[in-house]
């Protein structure tokens, strides 16, 4: 009460303190009236309404204006209005909340009897008008810069799609609106680590060593209390690396978090080296242009993953094609609902030498197909990618003869695998094929020219030697063999053509014999025997056919026999030349190349020497037969003379032995004899080895015990044993069945084997003869202690005309000769065992037998 007994009239501005919960309270649920949509929460709602009460109370109290309040309080609804701009009110968002903060305040007024009438209403709408003239300016002024720096974050944005660059121009345009920031940088989350992008002001240099390391632990700081932050706010939870900072000379250091959706990608440094502190302009500015910018950094950071996603499945792809053109292997992708081929590389078509654009299903597959081993063509959907993309089969190795686009021939291993999408089924197939044909040809040519060389050398006739060349190359080699030889290897030039069909073979017959003799040919086989090199045709320009295929007779033969390449290879051994053989492709469409030409050459080589050796072999037989022929006439010629000789000693003998006086007549009749005798027994001899070679012996086969051979033998030997002091024996098993021979002439090889032994063996030795049973033959054994046989000799010894450097051994070298032949023809074996200084041991066998033969 005042000294008349009235009450004191409160003053407004103590009303407003006073009561200031209870106004914060009101405005609040009217400042949510206002702005239902935005609905902030209540701290970020009354932030500076405190002290904007208090500035209004300040005024409001008697102060003036607000350049007169103190300077706590100046600036608060400039400061207000600027939060409310970061918070994205428009000015008449924040005029309203004046106006609403002015009614609460009257309110209050009013219900609690406030006095002092219009005066203190006065001062109160004073100091409200004050405020908002501050925030409006505040505002408006705000706005402008920031408007002008987003402005320069759009065109920012809009230069450029990369993310530093983008970061550059941000910093640049922050720099240019806050003119306080010296020193701006931003630093990106990369994973756990924070890494610098972008930095301006740094004019020493890039940030490195412990002033990168301090910025970002105060950048973690910032990111951790997920909102704005000043260093030295900050540093009290910083380690002491942060105060590195200081280091560029930086007095304010200012952090804003890049928070996008709730989380955080990052952290924007700036830096002053005149203020002490940035403003609240500043800051908002600051904080505005960071907001707007993170939406951005996250899209330029999506099209940088995006664009980095795009160039790495492009650097895929690139590398994909690369490897797939690369690979060594052909490569075709075929789609599993309708066969189209998707994909194929360089060596499909380099291998099938044909390409595969346009292929839309399985049926246009390229390439004939036949399975190697039956030549059957392959249908559809026999093809590994067919069956891959129909059924799913996993093909591995499969061999395929492929007739290529050129009208060549090709083998191909193939592999074939499904391709399955997410369920498991089967949406494509991967064929992949090598071109094995080089490989397959070495092979198949070393296994035809061994098969060649084994069945050339079964024959030692000529004639016999052509006609196997011609079986041997068709249809291997060749659809037409013609073989021309020259007169001087025969009598008159042959000509052997062989071909599958025999039919064709008599109409190429014919049509050689209607158009012979062909001018030139005998000029190109000269040409290619003189050069003894083979020759490839595959057209009429060659210079060595051109001249022939000017001749209509040579192009009809071409055109009907079909011909489409032809190889001719000149047959020369040991520098005889042969002739030529021409091998010819038609029906089977195969083209030659120069791997088949060095084929048959070397098959003409070999069958040259086959034939050489043919010609050779009868040469020999015919000088044989020749020799044979004169060796029995003059055996024959000399057995009548020697006969005379032999019966006038034996009459000069008995003569002698009347006269029995004379012994010298005696000792030269006896050696007349003795010498008869061996010349009869040599003529013997080469008339037996003569009719044996010609195959004119006959054997006089008849059941005979093979004990009593063996003794007759020895009985026969046994007068010569005695004289030499050597002991003669005969053994055999106890049970030797009968043998079906000529008993004469297994005597007659008894015979050759006791005289050798007698020869070499000396007095005091020993000769055994005998007879066993072995399985379905029995083995006659001769057996002497004589000097043995050296084993270098060992071999030679049933050789005719063959004798060895044993002592006392004056032998003509036909009688083991004459012994094996008789054996042979037998059907037996003879063979010698022997050992120097111990003896020798001849044995051979008789089959066993029951009848005559």
């Amino acid at each position: 009460m005042d000294q008349l007994g009235r009450p004191n009239e409160e003053r407004l501005s103590d009303f407003i303190r006073r009561h200031r919960d209870a106004i914060l309270g009101a405005w609040k649920q009217r400042a949510h009236a206002l702005s239902p949509t935005r609905s902030p929460s209540d701290p970020m709602l009354t932030d500076h309404i405190p002290s904007v009460l208090a500035y209004v109370a300040e005024v409001a109290g008697g102060a003036g204006t607000g350049a007169e309040v103190d300077q706590k309080l100046r600036g608060i609804p400039g400061h207000h209005a600027l939060n409310r701009l970061a918070q994205g009110y428009d000015l008449a968002d924040v005029v309203k909340e004046y106006a609403a903060l002015r009614a609460v305040i009257l309110e209050l007024w009013e219900r609690e009897g406030g006095g002092g009438g219009g005066s203190e209403l006065i001062r109160l709408n004073g100091a409200i008008d004050d405020a908002i003239a501050d925030a409006v300016t505040r505002y408006q002024e705000a706005r402008v810069r920031l408007l002008q720096a987003l402005d320069a974050i759009s065109t920012a944005a809009l230069g450029s799609s990369d993310l530093d660059a983008f970061l550059r121009a941000l910093i640049r345009a922050t720099r240019e609106a806050a003119a306080a920031v010296d020193v701006a940088m931003v630093l990106l989350a990369d994973g756990d680590a924070l890494e610098v992008h972008a930095t301006a002001g740094l004019d020493d240099g890039p940030l490195l060593g412990p002033p990168l390391e301090a910025s970002r632990e105060f950048a973690r700081a910032v990111l951790a209390l997920r909102g704005p932050a000043s260093l030295d706010a900050a540093l009290r939870t910083l380690p002491v690396t942060a105060r590195e900072i200081r280091s560029r000379g930086l007095r304010a250091v200012y952090g804003v978090p890049l928070i996008h959706e709730g989380r955080a990608i990052g952290v924007a440094i700036l830096g002053s080296r005149n203020a002490e502190e940035f403003s609240e302009e500043d800051m908002l500015m600051l904080r505005t242009m960071t907001s707007r910018a993170t939406g951005i950094i996250v899209q330029a950071q999506l099209v940088a993953k995006e664009r980095a996603s795009r160039h790495q499945a492009d650097d895929a792809r690139a590398l994909l094609a690369t490897v797939i053109e690369q690979m060594p292997a052909g490569l075709i992708i075929g789609e599993r609902q309708t066969g189209r081929v998707l994909l194929t590389n360089r060596q499909a078509t380099e291998i099938f030498r044909q390409s595969f654009d346009g292929i839309q299903s399985i049926e246009g597959y390229i390439g004939r197909g036949f399975h190697p081993r039956s030549g059957k063509a392959y249908e559809t959907w026999e093809w590994p990618l067919a069956r891959t993309v129909t059924t799913g089969e996993v093909v591995d190795d499969e061999e395929i003869d492929v007739l290529r686009g050129d009208g060549t021939w090709g083998r191909i291993l193939v592999r074939s695998r499904p391709v399955l999408d997410p369920e498991g089924r089967v949406s494509a197939g991967v064929v992949t094929f090598f071109d094995i044909t080089e490989r397959t040809r070495a092979e198949q040519a070393q296994r035809f020219l061994a098969a060649a060389s084994a069945s050339l050398s079964d024959s030692l006739d000529f004639q016999g030697t052509l006609d196997r060349l011609g079986r041997l190359t068709v249809p291997e080699l060749a659809d037409w063999c013609v073989i021309h030889t020259l007169p001087e290897v025969e009598a008159a030039r042959r000509v052997t053509v062989t071909h599958v069909n025999p039919e064709e073979v008599r109409r190429a017959r014919a049509l050689l014999r209607e158009i012979e003799p062909l001018p030139g040919l005998s000029a190109v086989m000269e040409q290619v025997l003189g050069g003894e090199r083979p020759e490839l045709f595959r057209d009429f320009s060659h210079p060595l056919i051109a001249p022939l295929a000017e001749h209509a007779g040579f192009r009809r033969l071409v055109r009907e026999l079909g011909i489409t390449s032809v190889m001719l290879v000149p047959m020369v051994a040991r520098g005889r030349a042969f002739g030529c053989i021409a091998l010819g492709t038609a029906a089977s469409g195969r083209i030659y190349d120069e791997a088949d030409l060095a084929v048959a050459h070397d098959l003409a080589q070999r069958a040259a020497l086959a034939a050489d050796n043919a010609r050779l072999y009868e040469a020999a037989q015919r000088a044989i037969e020749l020799r044979d022929n004169v060796l029995a006439t003059v055996s024959h010629d000399l057995r009548n003379p020697l006969s005379a000789i032999i019966t006038a000693a034996a009459v000069m003998t008995k003569r002698a032995a009347a006269r029995a006086g004379d012994k010298g007549d005696a000792k030269a009749i006896q050696a007349i004899q003795r010498s008869a005798h061996r010349m009869d027994r040599l003529i013997h001899d080469l008339l037996d080895f003569a009719s044996l070679r010609a195959g004119r012996l006959e054997l006089r086969r008849q059941p005979q015990d093979p004990r009593d051979i063996g003794r007759e033998a020895v009985e026969t030997f046994e007068p010569q044993a005695q004289e030499k002091g050597v002991r003669l024996a005969v053994t055999s098993d106890e049970e030797v069945p009968l043998v079906v021979c000529d008993r004469d002439r297994v005597l007659q090889v008894l015979s050759n084997l006791l005289s050798n032994a007698l020869k070499v063996t000396g007095a005091q030795g020993a000769i055994t003869v005998r007879c066993e049973r072995r399985e379905e033959h029995v083995v006659f054994a001769v057996a002497d202690t004589g000097p043995g046989i050296p084993e270098d000799e060992l071999p030679y010894l049933f050789e005719r005309f063959w004798r060895g450097q044993r002592n006392g051994y004056k032998g003509t070298g036909l009688g083991l000769a004459i012994a094996r032949e008789l054996v042979v023809a037998h059907g037996g074996t003879i063979g010698v065992e022997s050992r120097v200084g111990v003896g020798t041991t001849f044995r051979f066998t008789i089959p066993v037998g029951h009848g005559a033969g």
